[in-house]
């Protein structure tokens, strides 16, 4: 039997913004992180090798060959890698002593690299740099953007482990529910697939959100176009730091494979035809079937933190999927001769809301409202609305205004009465 290889390279979960104008965020990020590289690599004989500095997104040969020779020859040394700015900024680099170790040393202007680290891992400055210690026996590689790392030994026999388990009976909502417990397992879910050129879902009835739904081949299904991958990684870590490498998915494409790939191309057809006919009421289409597959979680830290972000918080590219929005992903293995075309239910456009009265059930007036509470802020006031919403079965789409009540002003007597019970 062939095994794997028992090395692999560390992955650098690092997001990359297109921008190329440098700021005192990209000046001060990338000071932070050479201080740390430099402190790092410190030697009593003061002879360290300075390797320079690239950028991440085009990166030079000559740093990451000094940093070579630099280790072969026993010598410090330390290289930086400055990523592009846009909403943040992200930065990379290694540092090897005088005495065989090497750290990876990563920078996030966001205060976020607490998140998702590694067991051997150690966050300074308010949680904007995270370092970690190579596994030894040291080894360096590139990746496939040209960058250099460290390679980590996997761990053959809990791999080999984890490929002869058996598919465990669950279902999407618990899934979502603890993510880190079903990492690197395979299951067999019943759910609904759906979503657009840039989203790619597997729900239930039910659950509160969905997971990342793509195929064992690499692909996705019918209708997604293209979309940005979070940082999250399949597999798993021991407690030495090795990684468990993530169960291999093949996909099965049989008759009831290629069902439900008809099944889902007539949705995405279904879809587009739907919002041409009647852009006012928005109808989405789904496949119900039995699924067999992968799950990859995000860990618990980083589920607990997602529990607490809001609509319109930026994405932290933490997750699965794209932009890192889902905290785990299902990969097809294969799908069961049962998939259905579903309809999802009617959801009003955001632009064109509207409501009537039983007095004149032909005439529509925006479906506006006047919402009066005590709040100390916007996120109260809108976080009560929320709430209220919510017990009626809506869903808040957006606060157009949100002001203290004046003590002067005059209202109709409707808002009136609700300034008064307040």
């Amino acid at each position: 039997m062939k095994h794997r290889p028992s090395l692999i390279f560390v992955f650098v979960s690092m997001v990359f913004v297109s921008s190329a104008v440098a700021s005192p965020q990209t000046d001060s990020g990338d000071r932070l992180i050479d201080e740390r590289l430099r402190s790092l690599s410190s030697s009593e004989s003061g002879q360290i090798i300075d390797c320079g500095s690239t950028t991440m997104n085009k990166p030079g040969d000559k740093p990451s060959l000094c940093a070579g020779a630099a280790l072969g020859g026993g010598k410090p040394f330390h290289l930086l890698y400055s990523g592009p700015t846009g909403f943040f900024h992200s930065a990379y680099g290694l540092a090897g002593d005088a005495v065989g170790n090497v750290y990876t040393v990563q920078y996030d202007s966001r205060g976020l690299l607490h998140l998702g680290s590694e067991k051997r891992s150690q966050v300074f400055d308010g949680n904007r740099i995270r370092v970690t210690p190579c596994i030894k026996p040291i080894r360096l590689g590139s990746t496939a953007e040209g960058i250099l790392a460290c390679i980590t030994p996997v761990n053959e026999q809990e791999s080999q482990a984890a490929t002869r388990q058996k598919p465990i009976e669950t279902t999407v909502c618990a899934i979502l529910k603890h993510p880190a417990a079903f990492n690197n397992r395979m299951v067999r879910i019943h759910g609904y697939a759906s979503g657009n050129f840039e989203y790619s879902e597997l729900g239930a009835d039910g659950c509160s959100d969905s997971l990342w739904f793509a195929y064992g081949n690499g692909e996705g299904p019918p209708g997604l176009v293209a979309y940005v991958n979070g940082g999250a990684r399949p597999g798993a870590e021991d407690a030495e730091g090795r990684l468990i490498l993530p169960i291999p998915v093949k996909l099965v494409e049989d008759f009831s494979f290629h069902r439900f790939e008809k099944l889902m191309r007539t949705r995405a057809e279904a879809d587009e035809r739907s919002a041409k006919r009647n852009p006012d009421n928005l109808v989405f289409h789904r496949v119900s079937a039995t699924f067999t597959g992968r799950i990859d979680g995000v860990s618990d830290d980083v589920h607990a933190f997602h529990l607490k972000r809001k609509a319109m918080d930026n994405a932290d590219y933490l997750g699965f999927g794209q932009m890192g929005l889902f905290d785990a992903q299902f990969i097809l293995q294969s799908v069961e001769n049962d998939a259905l075309l579903e309809t999802f239910p009617t959801i009003p456009n955001p632009a064109s809301i509207s409501c009537s009265d039983e007095k004149t059930p032909t005439v529509f007036r925006p479906a506006i409202t006047v919402v009066t509470t005590r709040a100390t802020s916007l996120e109260e006031f809108r976080e009560k609305c929320v709430r209220m919403l919510e017990s009626y079965g809506w869903k808040l789409l957006d606060v157009e205004r949100a002001n203290p009540v004046p003590e002067a002003g005059e209202f109709n007597q409707e808002v009136e009465v609700m300034v008064e019970r307040n």
